[in-house]
């Protein structure tokens, strides 16, 4: 089919939507206006000494309950891209070394272009014209996928008013994530803390690429009331906190990262697609607050543009 579709957003719905238009035989093009794909899936590397050590300061793992999730799974563990993180059940993976390795093989085969943020879409008859920050140019497509995050989405989308209410129906949680490693490795060190149900102000800590990095998320409650906040008052309280727990460890601070729409806190409800033009949405805000529903969403996404197009 030849058609010319472009996909907003280089995270994991992004590529699965790509993937899924290509099995289709419609190649696409995705623009992102981030450094590096991944969106939520995101790396840091750190020099300590000569080596790259690796923060996972985004989604720190994902699982698996759709048989079509599973084999991109298995494909990944078998190309040694993908490896199982601890010892849960259900099983949890990562990408390997970081998690971006993850969805740089996974998306090896799409064309995607970084450093290109699009500030504009409306309709022309039966196409899709679009706007971006680096040519300034309207350039008309047969097809649009966004999936950023809701209310960018709905910002962005100001010409679909059906798009924007379904959009409009969810929300998010922030959150803070602090990066950080030891001068000395404590003794019997796990990969992963999980806070939930116990007071203060983290909901996680996980290791990255090895031992030495770390990353800290602060809960809920927290994050909401304080991600706009001075980041040097946010360093001192995550810090405080960290410290708390490892009080027999020296920690040396590496960064911090606020994500202001971080975990689904409600879905969005309503059509994906526009009831008239070709302009789908796609995200974990439709699915659930994890990495493989914002797989699902960009499956069906994809599906959505595919009939349209037909």
């Amino acid at each position: 089919m030849s058609k010319k579709v472009i996909i907003i957003g280089s995270g994991i719905a992004g590529i699965s939507s790509s993937l899924k238009l290509k099995s289709y035989g419609i190649n696409s093009i995705i623009l992102d206006k981030g450094n590096f794909i991944g969106g939520r899936i995101s790396t840091r590397e750190v020099k300590i000494g000569s080596s790259s050590n690796y923060f996972f300061h985004g989604a720190q793992f994902f699982t698996a309950k759709t048989h079509e999730f599973k084999k991109i799974i298995s494909t990944g563990v078998n190309g040694k891209y993908i490896k199982e993180f601890g010892n849960f059940d259900p099983k949890r993976y990562r990408g390997n070394k970081t998690m971006r390795d993850f969805l740089l093989n996974l998306s090896k085969k799409l064309h995607i272009q970084q450093k290109v943020k699009i500030i504009g879409i409306k309709s022309d008859n039966n196409k899709i014209k679009v706007l971006d920050n680096k040519i300034k140019e309207w350039i008309s497509y047969d097809g649009v996928i966004s999936t950023l995050p809701a209310p960018q989405n709905c910002e962005l989308l100001n010409q679909f008013p059906s798009l924007q209410k379904t959009l409009n129906t969810g929300s998010y949680h922030a959150c803070i994530a602090l990066m950080f490693t030891f001068d000395e490795i404590p003794q019997g060190l796990k990969t992963y803390y999980d806070f939930y149900k116990k007071p203060g102000i983290l909901s996680w800590m996980a290791s990255g690429s090895n031992l030495n990095v770390w990353t800290a998320h602060t809960n809920e409650k927290f994050s909401d009331l304080n991600y706009h906040k001075n980041k040097n008052f946010l360093t001192e309280k995550i810090m405080s906190s960290i410290k708390q727990f490892f009080s027999s460890s020296k920690i040396k601070f590496h960064g911090l990262h606020v994500w202001r729409y971080a975990k689904v806190a409600k879905k969005c409800l309503g059509p994906q697609i526009d009831p008239k033009y070709p302009v789908a949405i796609a995200g974990d805000f439709l699915e659930g607050p994890n990495v493989e529903a914002a797989f699902i969403s960009g499956n069906k996404a994809a599906n959505l543009i595919f009939n349209r197009l037909k």
